[in-house]
């Protein structure tokens, strides 16, 4: 790791940050990379997916690179030209990741969807909006999807790939073929630089419309080049992930996608998923790939954790050789903190090599990383080197903004959200807030405290920050609580929907379907949420904290339903839109449970 050295510029209105050390030199195009490892290290796995037997199949640097060669090539013979776009509609797959590498090679941006979006009717609106904004000429869809659609695909013209082509010209069916260098391909690929577009990539619309964000080759290769900066192990060791984040998403598609690349490693694509049906896949995987550094959302390690103290073999494998364990995309309580940590400390007798960062898909996944030992959850740590981040007081904390090599020059075909996102001095305007964890010493980095679109003032005009009183819920609650949701925008007062981790809540109460029953196990587990929010409620000064009425969410957000995103984080706007009727309900007093008074 870098030692963690900061720059603070306190300026009138605002505070400039910053890491001292600068960005080193990087390539301008992300293909660079794989044509390195094809001949530093041809025999080594890049990608590995799970074979219809079971067992893993692995493609090395040298074979994906002729398959990169050869659908490139065929790329170029359907007549696609510089800058056209092509849609992909896939699970992670071995096929995804060559298809993709090979359409950025010639200059064709990517434009990924997840294809549990084909699934329903509003899934497949959303796809219409996305190829209204996109225009792909040309689509990559795999059979799996394409059996799983609801309906007509809303793609326009967009020509298809076809995908027994692509598995033709992949190493496995094609022997021995000569190297594919035409000379439009060539051509092709000399008129790639920096600001080329790579990608184009949709936002999760956690708290808003979704909204095509264009990624650059610089921005990507930027990204990587700040991060091994920091964590200088990922050179020394080429990292080794079992991963299941979609690459449809920034942090799958950017983050764990382009570090294997970068850095020569192996990526093992999980086909198991953060949730009860699929962690068992995920448990089979970790266990036999060993990954020397793992990726998971809160949502995924609060189901790991049971799983993991049932069994030593299990914690003895997953942290055998594991250099770092990172979360993202929303906040990590410090229950299960502290539970992953108690397993490190008793398999392997350190602490969880715990690491977090903090980016948006506008900035390629990554703005501020730890790269130094941390003591709880919440900290997002510094920026990247060749980062300044413009901090301007608001509410309590800091507004973030953000200037570096690997943010979006914009939003495609949409000039005016482009021209809102960036201020005067062309910092990107995150909409985050955060504070420093110490302000005496800015070199142990940033605290996140929430987004400001979920800010919201109760009916007496009292602003309320709903991420501090989640954060004082969840160190409370441990495992049990996998997320809280609170509600009361120009209402009397807060109420608080929880969503539990299920495992938990049967191992420990023996709750069964929701707490609205009179089980002894839904009583007792009611019991207990009462405690914790009363305990929550005994250190507020003002009603903007407490919490009066709750409930448990008996059935939990889902994919399917468009409540989650495909990195298993709630969708507020949509999880409020399809709740509407339970939330009125609690502050009709139709619904849930009240706090006693005496806790308030």
């Amino acid at each position: 790791m870098a030692e963690p050295l900061t720059r603070v510029v306190r300026r009138k209105e605002d505070v400039l940050f910053s890491t001292c050390a600068p960005l080193r030199p990087f390539p301008d195009v992300l293909l660079t990379h794989l044509q390195k490892w094809a001949q530093a290290a041809p025999s080594r796995a890049f990608l590995a997916e799970r074979s219809a037997a079971g067992r893993w199949y692995e493609l090395t640097y040298s074979a994906a690179m002729r398959w990169v060669d050869s659908v490139a090539e065929l790329l170029v013979e359907l007549n696609s030209a510089y800058g056209d776009r092509l849609l992909i509609i896939s699970e992670n797959s071995i096929a995804h990741g060559v298809v993709s590498l090979a359409a950025m090679s010639v200059g064709i941006a990517v434009v990924q969807i997840s294809p549990s979006y084909l699934t329903t009717r509003t899934g497949l609106e959303r796809v219409r909006e996305i190829c209204e904004v996109a225009r792909p000429g040309y689509l990559f869809a795999s059979p799996q999807a394409l059996l799983a659609a609801a309906g007509p695909l809303p793609i326009g013209e967009a020509v298809g790939v076809s995908f027994d082509r692509v598995i033709a010209l992949g190493p496995a069916g094609a022997g021995d073929r000569r190297d594919h260098a035409t000379a439009e391909l060539q051509m092709r690929r000399s008129a790639l630089h920096g600001d080329s577009i790579a990608k184009i990539m949709f936002t999760s619309g956690t708290t808003g419309s979704p909204k095509g964000v264009i990624n650059t080759h610089r921005m990507l290769c930027a990204q990587q080049q700040q991060m091994a900066q920091l964590w200088q192990f990922v050179e020394e060791r080429p990292p080794v992930l079992c991963d299941w984040l979609p690459w449809s998403h920034t942090s799958g598609g950017n983050n764990s996608f382009n570090m294997t690349l970068r850095n020569g490693g192996t990526l093992y694509i999980d086909n198991g998923r953060p949730t009860l049906s699929g962690i068992e896949l995920t448990l089979r995987n970790v266990a036999e790939v060993r990954p020397t550094w793992y990726t998971n959302v809160p949502a995924g390690y609060s189901l790991l954790l049971p799983m993991l103290q049932r069994s030593r073999l299990l914690t003895e494998r997953f942290f055998s050789r594991l250099d770092l364990l990172v979360y993202g995309g929303a906040g990590l309580s410090p229950g299960l903190w502290a539970g992953i940590d108690e397993l490190a400390r008793s398999t392997r007798g350190t602490p969880a090599p715990w690491a977090c960062g903090w980016g948006l898909t506008e900035t390629a996944s990554t703005t501020t990383v730890t790269h130094f030992p941390i003591s709880g959850a919440g900290q997002i740590g510094v920026p990247l080197p060749g980062m300044t981040c413009r901090l301007t007081k608001r509410h309590g904390h800091y507004a973030i903004a953000v200037k570096g090599p690997n943010v979006t020059p914009g939003y495609f075909g949409d000039t005016d959200a482009t021209a809102r996102a960036f201020d005067d001095e062309g910092y990107f305007i995150t909409g985050d807030s955060v504070s420093f964890v110490d302000e005496e010493n800015p070199s142990r980095g940033l605290r996140f405290e929430g987004r400001f679109a979920e800010q919201f003032k109760l009916a007496t005009g009292t602003w309320v920050q709903p991420s501090s009183i989640k954060a004082s819920l969840l160190s409370r609650a441990g495992p049990l609580v996998r997320d809280v949701i609170l509600e009361g925008p120009d209402g009397p007062y807060l109420v608080a929907l929880i969503w539990i981790n299920e495992e938990v809540a049967v191992r420990d109460f023996r709750w069964s379907e929701s707490c609205e029953g009179n089980d002894q196990g839904s009583i007792a587990l009611q019991e207990f949420l009462k405690m914790v929010i009363g305990e929550h409620n005994a250190g507020c000064v003002d009603n903007a904290e407490r919490i009066v009425r709750a409930c448990v969410l008996g059935i939990p957000p889902s994919l399917s339903s468009g409540e989650l995103t495909e990195k298993g984080t709630i969708a507020l706007h949509r999880f409020r839109t399809a709740r509407r009727t339970q939330i009125e309900s609690l502050f009709a007093a139709e619904y849930g449970f009240s706090i006693p008074q005496a806790a308030i």
